[in-house]
């Protein structure tokens, strides 16, 4: 008996199997721990990956509507630039009729020769009657099809806005990236816009989305004012614009703006003949002849110009906007070569005009004859302004649209199962009682953890059981990602200018956080933004 119980003193096997069961239990729970953030690392990623993409699908919607801003405004500027070419085309009739035409219609009765400028009598007045029927068709035409643009720019802006406003106008990225994610309430306020009344869009700035609408609308030149608590009734600046197809004064700056733009940008885009003129001597718009004989010197110049002109609301009743076309001779002699000054003894003036009071033709001297090319004058369109302070250093006010969206990973939330937890470690404590007490706090008990229980859940994400911890689980589920997409205008290479509408160089990018603009919802999603704010004075904006 006791020979049996000295051997099993001294007998050693079976230690391995202990050492074992130890060694298996601390990796398993290793494993599990490990899988366990493994998976949480992926559904981050998935969670992050679908906040870039509907961040940067934001930015794509924006530097299209921008580019078609530019787009449009560039048509524009062509359809004025061909009104101002046939009304050159109109003077230069006009010209040749009273000069040319008028000397044929004498010189057709002498014989010979007279048929050659009877044939060239008739071909100006052809030439003229054609120009002039042309020109009462395609100018309202062109007027037209500007004031349609104008349109389309409007229906893209306020499209474009409410894309950025309403969670449906983000489309399927979402769901497509990570159909687990969901947008915050912080986002969307726990309120169905889609459904709601248009005027929501207008009284409630506390809103993200309605932020990012006012961040789009900032760059545009009667948009909403960084600096403004919201966006008004009109917030694209739509009704401010559409003054200009209605009685409108250049002394009104706001109207003044869009006139003088444009018509510099049409008059700088005219063609060298429509601007200046140019062509043979006698029948082209531009030309010169000097004489020296013995007793003095002759010339005679031949000067053309067309271009649209503004004028006050003071001259002649208000002309408004014009398109104006002139072909002018003029004749100056001078006693000797070269020695004297000119002096004038001679002048004509061929011009024609398109108004909003039927436009007129002046022929030889002052006299004018009315009615023969109404215009409305420059429709509205879009333009930029994003001079504030310190542009540069604030990046032009580029539009920023910032994304949160949350995942439910079973943090105080009731929308259904979380995408994974390990609920039996939570649960089941199997060396309950073993330890010393230690841990039961009273902090670690308010806080719910329990010793000898391994917790690998979502429920204690976001740090101690404080007001801002609960509300963050409830609002996100436990996980969050934030991204923000940005149109930026990009020219190739290293050139950097001051962005404008009317070149389609808007592209979108990804942006880091800090340099989104709305401070108030960071601060709020992430409270170090707001205790490290003195750091980044200057960057934020």
């Amino acid at each position: 008996m006791f020979r049996i119980l000295r051997r099993l003193r001294r007998d050693e096997r079976g230690q391995a199997m202990v050492l074992g069961v130890v060694v298996m239990l601390v990796l398993a729970v290793t494993v599990m721990t490990s899988v366990g953030i493994g998976h949480g690392v992926y559904q981050k990623i998935k969670l992050q990956d679908a906040a870039d993409a509907e961040a940067y699908s934001l930015a794509v919607k924006e530097a299209r509507a921008y580019n078609f801003l530019a787009y449009t405004n560039r048509a524009m500027i062509v359809h004025y630039s061909a009104m101002l070419t046939v009304m050159s085309y109109v003077s230069h009739a006009v010209y040749l009729d009273r000069t040319i035409g008028t000397a044929a219609k004498y010189l057709k009765f002498i014989p010979g020769i007279g048929t050659v400028f009877m044939a060239v009598e008739k071909a100006i007045k052809a030439w003229k009657v054609a120009v002039e029927t042309v020109s009462r068709l395609l100018i309202p035409i062109l007027t037209g099809l500007n004031i349609a643009l104008w349109l389309a720019q409007e229906a893209m802006l306020t499209g474009t806005m409410f894309d950025l406003y309403t969670s449906n106008g983000h489309g399927d990225v979402i769901g497509t990236t990570d159909p687990k994610a969901f947008v915050t309430e912080d986002m969307t306020t726990n309120q169905d816009y889609n459904k709601g009344p248009i005027s929501s869009v207008f009284n409630n700035p506390n809103n993200v989305n309605y932020s990012n609408a006012k961040n789009f609308l900032h760059i545009v030149d009667d948009g909403p004012k960084s600096s403004s608590p919201t966006m008004g009734v009109d917030p694209t600046g739509m009704l401010k614009r559409g003054k200009l197809v209605q009685n409108n004064k250049l002394s009104d700056p706001d109207m003044a703006k869009y006139r003088l733009l444009m018509g510099s940008l049409a008059n700088g885009a005219r063609r060298r003949w429509t601007a200046e003129g140019e062509g043979p001597f006698l029948i082209g718009r531009r030309w010169n002849l000097q004489l020296c004989v013995v007793i003095g010197e002759l010339r005679i110049r031949k000067t053309a110009d067309s271009q649209i002109k503004s004028f006050d609301e003071g001259f002649e009743n208000n002309r408004k906007d014009q398109l104006y076309a002139a072909d002018d001779i003029r004749i100056d002699v001078r006693p000797a070569c070269g020695i004297f000054s000119w002096n004038n003894v001679f002048q004509l003036r061929f011009r024609a005009a398109a108004d909003a009071r039927g436009g007129f033709h002046q022929e030889v001297g002052s006299s004018k004859s009315n009615s023969h090319h109404p215009w409305t004058g420059i429709t509205p369109f879009l333009t930029a302004d994003t001079s504030f302070v310190n542009p540069q250093q604030n990046h032009f006010g580029y539009p920023c649209s910032l994304v949160v969206l949350g995942k439910d990973m079973g943090a105080n939330r009731t929308s259904g199962k979380p995408p994974f937890e390990m609920e039996n470690l939570s649960q089941n404590a199997f060396m309950q009682g073993a330890g010393e007490d230690e841990f039961n706090t009273a902090e670690n008990k308010a806080e719910g953890i329990q010793e000898s229980y391994l917790d690998l859940t979502w429920r204690y994400v976001g740090g101690k059981q404080d007001e801002y911890a609960d509300e963050f689980r409830r609002v996100t589920g436990g996980m969050m990602a934030l991204s923000v997409g940005r149109a930026i205008y990009h020219r190739p290479n290293t050139w950097k200018e001051e962005p404008n509408f009317f070149n389609p160089l808007w592209t979108a990018r990804l942006a880091p956080i800090k340099t989104h603009w709305d401070s108030d919802r960071l601060e709020w999603l992430v409270p170090e933004w707001r205790d490290s704010a003195w750091l980044l004075n200057g960057i934020n904006y």
